[in-house]
């Protein structure tokens, strides 16, 4: 007998180990889907398995002072058309019965669509989100895509990889903060001063509170794991809908216990995910919204009236990017790996090409180039190679590259590339813009970029006088909020921007990443028209428009989130 119970406990050990392992590789799995885990991200996973639930920021809390409260829903990917659609579709929907009846092109009986919302360049998840929380483009405060370099530090930061496959910036977004160290300017949280808590977004920095799923939400994820791994066909909507339901399961236990803070954000990124894979993107992601994000809405503003706090509480609606459909095979998907893709036409033009890494090793860091990949848009890093002719010389990355040694060749070659196809056959075609500038050092505020015609750059404003593209919103003045300032040099030396857009057929749309079914980055009115809705219970309509309408003026955009906010709360 005490042979047997010994065995049977050996094994419910056993069982228990396994479990922590699957834990820990669907809390990695939970945050991105692809590559294999490394021991260093199946070790961040168990940290994030560990600390999973809700993590105390601030000790103690800011008091909960009394005022008006603010509740953001952060929708990635959810762009104004496709919102406004869902929402209008589904009249019995928490949704609709918050704002109310339409009364008004952008006018509910209590809501307000702030009108022409732009998202930042690029309109990607990890920038546009950094523009949200701060109230400042990416210039200035230093997290401008999805990945970058920081030649600076000599960094590559990887926090929603698509050109590496690597996750250890996924994981140390969640478990240590990355973006919000990243960033070099005021958060939200920060500048409004009150008790804030967030839940599953990439930034935090400055609040009180920070929530996750319970590490057992990973469960249903693991089967689509294990799928993934093998090569098996697209997850079902279950899968990502999962991750955004087990965030809000686990919100409302935090309201419960530590009560409803003046500031509450509640991110959904699920949608975002499964639309870049959804076969059919938009249809299916307004389907998502109605049938998975407004059931979830309607058990948050449930607590609120629970609470008796409701009524006093502004609640937004706010994306950070909209949604293109695009082909999902080798031609239209400009990969980073590969033959005929953008990595080659630098390899051709005689650079040593960072490799495919988050972290390189020593024998490795004697690079020229790197590249950076957002969707729409690629960022390419360039040195000085008088400092590194030779490989295994490692490259001075605090000076600027020159413009006719380094720069030039490069802007020359993808020029050449997209026109007749030199150097990479299969990127002949796909560029709409070859953007470059001369370099100068860090330690001084970064040029705008401007166009390379072939022979020379010319600056935006007068190319766009030339040759009006009013279908790419706000070009210049985004393209200057992107590249030009202080910390502008995070975009690169030479930024290429494919063709894309609604206005084009979908077999003349391409995108800087593997295969997908959608992609986003770009300045046209698909990707870069988001969601930034008011509404308060028992507010007229028109009285909050009077009240947004001063805050984000006759422009507005996501910088005029963290304004807004703070006016509603009363902060500024």
């Amino acid at each position: 007998m005490g042979a047997r119970t010994s065995g049977h406990a050996k094994r419910w050990v056993m069982v228990g180990a396994v479990l922590v392992l699957l834990v820990a590789v669907g809390a990695w799995w939970l945050l991105r889907r692809l590559g294999p885990p490394t021991q260093e991200t199946l070790t961040e996973a168990v940290k994030l398995a560990a600390t999973g639930g809700d993590r105390v920021l601030r000790e103690p809390m800011r008091p909960l002072t009394s005022g008006p409260r603010v509740l953001l829903f952060a929708l990635d990917g959810v762009g104004d058309a496709e919102f406004r659609q869902a929402v209008s579709e589904h009249v019995s929907g928490s949704i609709h019965t918050l704002l109310g009846p339409q009364r008004g092109e952008h006018l509910f009986a209590h809501g307000f669509a702030v009108p022409g919302a732009l998202s930042i360049l690029p309109s990607t998840t990890v920038a546009a989100w950094a523009s949200v929380y701060t109230g400042e483009p990416p210039a200035r405060n230093g997290v401008p895509g999805n990945e970058w370099f920081a030649r600076d530090e000599v960094r590559f930061y990887a926090p929603a990889p698509v050109s590496v496959h690597a996750r250890q910036d996924v994981l140390r977004t969640f478990t240590e903060g990355l973006v919000g160290d990243a960033l070099k300017v005021p958060t939200l949280f920060e500048l409004a001063d009150v008790r804030a808590f967030v839940s599953l977004a990439h930034v935090y920095r400055g609040a009180d509170l920070f929530t996750t799923p319970e590490p057992n939400s990973a469960t249903d994820l693991l089967v689509n794991f294990a799928r993934g791994l093998v090569g098996a066909p697209d997850v079902e909507r279950e899968t990502y809908a999962t991750l955004d339901q087990a965030s809000v399961t686990h919100l409302l236990e935090v309201l419960r216990r530590h009560g409803v803070p003046r500031l509450q954000v509640v991110y959904f990124p699920g949608v975002d995910l499964y639309t870049h894979v959804a076969k059919e993107p938009l249809e299916q992601q307004r389907r998502y919204v109605r049938e998975v994000l407004d059931p979830l809405v309607g058990r948050v503003l449930d607590a609120y009236a629970e609470a008796g706090v409701l009524e006093d509480t502004y609640v937004l609606f706010v994306s950070d990017h909209g949604h293109t459909p695009v082909l999902g095979d080798d031609r239209h998907a400009l990969s980073a790996e590969g033959d005929d893709e953008p990595t080659t036409v630098l390899e051709r033009a005689g650079f040593r090409l960072r490799p495919l890494l988050l972290e390189v090793e020593p024998r490795a860091q004697d690079f020229q180039a790197v590249v950076a990949y957002q969707g729409a848009m690629a960022y390419v890093y360039l040195a000085d190679r008088s400092t590194c002719p030779e490989p295994g010389q490692r490259c001075d990355w605090s000076r600027p590259p020159r413009w006719k040694e380094d720069v030039l060749p490069v802007a020359r070659a993808f020029y050449r590339a997209n026109q007749t196809g030199e150097g990479a056959a299969d990127m002949k075609g796909s560029l709409d813009f070859v953007f470059a500038r001369a370099g100068r050092p860090v330690s001084e505020d970064a040029p705008a970029f401007q166009v390379f015609d072939g022979e020379r750059l010319v600056p935006l404003p007068e190319h766009l006088m030339a040759h009006p593209r009013s279908e790419l919103l706000n070009l210049t003045e985004r393209m200057e909020q992107l590249g030009a300032g202080p910390l502008g040099h995070r975009a690169g030396d030479v930024l290429l921007l494919t063709r894309t857009g609604m206005e084009r057929p979908i077999s003349e749309r391409y995108y800087f990443a593997g295969h997908y079914h959608s992609w986003h980055g770009s300045p046209s009115a698909q990707d870069s028209r988001v969601t930034f809705v008011v509404a308060r219970r028992g507010e007229d309509g028109a009285q909050l428009r009077a009240r947004v309408e001063p805050v984000v003026g006759p422009t507005p955009s996501l910088l005029h989130v963290t304004p807004l906010v703070r006016e509603l709360l009363r902060t500024r």
